[in-house]
């Protein structure tokens, strides 16, 4: 009976090293514990409040998402681009849309202007890839969008791929022919009447609205903006209220009643509401009232020709458009001062004609301007077109933290550093938080180890 005892307990010591010793057996432990770590993790999100994670294997790539709070099995997932990464900020507009239509939203902080397509597809791809493995989305329902450099990133993706089920793009128009997709898929643009690109996004819906009825645009009273999210709700009608009548005539009876204070002046302006909440009606298959009104009233000369005439305004604004272009470089400051002066005069009217709204566009585009030979002069150290550059950006656009961002690079290249300092801590302080921008920018060598630069930069979060 001792021998036996013996002989067992050397066998089990024999089978104890075996395995010990065997770095498969190991490994696969290890990674079977990493695995429950990252599942645990996952799982700790929370309802009904914005969560913000980075994805596991690319610690360069962070999201933030809301989930509805309520428990159902799946859910359609919206992707939404800022051209700045700010997922978090974004995910704050609309996340009570989120709620109100059962919508999974998500942003990304890390997609952002001056990436390539590629890059962006893949950041998005990852983003989606990480999600599905702890979050109930209905893969066969995913949709996009963007607003600025973001909607023309989006133009570029939906043209190429067949993932998407809707897409939205806000502030930008395109070029690129966008293949036909299936009766069911959705593009929807979207803009201010005071953007700088609305003659664009009007023109490309123009073009695309002939390939489907489904290629649609809603316009409303902003700048170069993410819409409110009364306004952003068109969209969300569209993708996820097919089914939801009382959702479709609670908002479409709301803007239709808001039209009624429009004045006859604006008649272009009512117009283009209306031709939008008769796309959304037959879209979602609501044809009960204001739908007769509004067709009615689409037949009218009142609203015909307010539509020639917006397009005549728009024809001009291309004209000038271009001669703003090419007076940019070739035009002094003094001409600068008064051009400027006449377009802020603009802006201060109280009642605006088609003509006043086509100048405060033609004056955001100065500052589009201002912000492209700013950068491409910083670039080439050219600090005589600099200095003039950022003189033109500060008297249109003088609350502008890119513009102070600028000022403070054109300072640091003449080695005045406090000033430079100066105008980082003010550019920060309006809004600039593109640290990654900060970190990379080599005029900053000489202060980056200033004890006011550190406390600065370090107020921004990556």
């Amino acid at each position: 009976m001792n021998d036996r005892k013996i002989i067992c307990v050397l066998l089990a010591i024999v089978l104890l090293l075996i395995f010990s010793c065997n770095p498969t057996v190991r490994k696969k432990e290890s990674d079977n514990y990493l695995s429950e770590q990252i599942n645990d993790f996952r799982t700790i999100y929370k309802r009904g409040i914005i969560n913000t994670i980075t994805v596991v294997n690319n610690q360069e790539c962070s999201y933030s998402f809301y989930v509805p709070n309520d428990s159902l099995l799946s859910y359609p997932v919206f992707i939404l681009l800022d051209p700045q990464a700010k997922g978090t900020y974004v995910v704050s507009l609309y996340q009570q849309l989120a709620e109100k239509y059962d919508v999974i939203l998500i942003s990304s902080n890390s997609v952002k202007n001056l990436m390539s397509i590629s890059e962006i597809e893949k950041n998005i791809n990852i983003i989606i890839n990480d999600a599905k493995l702890f979050l109930p989305i209905d893969t066969q329902r995913v949709y996009l969008g963007g607003f600025s450099g973001m909607a023309r990133a989006v133009y570029q993706i939906i043209s190429a791929s067949n993932l998407y089920k809707g897409a939205v793009a806000i502030g930008a128009g395109t070029n690129v022919a966008i293949p036909w997709k299936d009766t069911l898929f959705c593009l929807i643009q979207m803009a201010g009447f005071k953007d700088m690109n609305f003659r664009e996004v009007y023109e490309s819906n123009q073009t695309l609205r002939n390939v489907s009825t489904l290629y649609m645009s809603f316009y409303y009273e902003d700048s170069h903006n993410w819409p409110v999210d009364s306004i952003m709700e068109f969209s969300w009608l569209n993708f996820f209220a097919k089914n939801k009548t009382n959702m479709a005539k609670q908002w479409i009876n709301s803007f239709y009643q808001s039209t009624k204070t429009i004045p006859m002046r604006d008649a272009w302006k009512k117009t283009l509401i209306y031709q939008s909440l008769q796309s959304m009606s037959y879209n979602l298959k609501y044809y009960l009232s204001p739908f007769n009104e509004i067709s009615a009233y689409l037949n009218t000369f009142e609203s015909k020709n307010s539509i020639k005439q917006l397009q005549n305004v728009l024809k001009t604004e291309q004209k000038e458009i271009e001669e703003l272009t090419r007076n940019f470089v070739e035009k002094d400051t003094l001409w600068w001062n008064k051009t400027i002066k006449f377009y802020k005069e603009v802006s201060q009217k109280r009642y605006l004609s088609p003509l006043d709204y086509k100048d405060i566009r033609l004056a955001n585009y100065i500052s589009l301007l201002a912000y492209s030979y700013t950068r491409n002069a910083l670039q080439q150290n050219r600090m005589d077109w600099v200095k003039k550059y950022l003189y033109i950006y500060r008297q249109i656009d003088p609350y502008n933290p890119d513009m102070l961002y600028f000022w403070s690079i054109y300072f640091a290249k003449l080695n005045e550093h406090k000033r430079s300092i100066d105008s980082l801590n003010k550019a920060i302080k309006l809004g600039f938080s593109n640290k990654a921008m900060i970190e990379n920018e080599t005029a900053f060598n000489s202060i980056r180890d200033s004890a006011r630069f550190i406390e600065i930069t370090s107020k921004i979060n990556r």
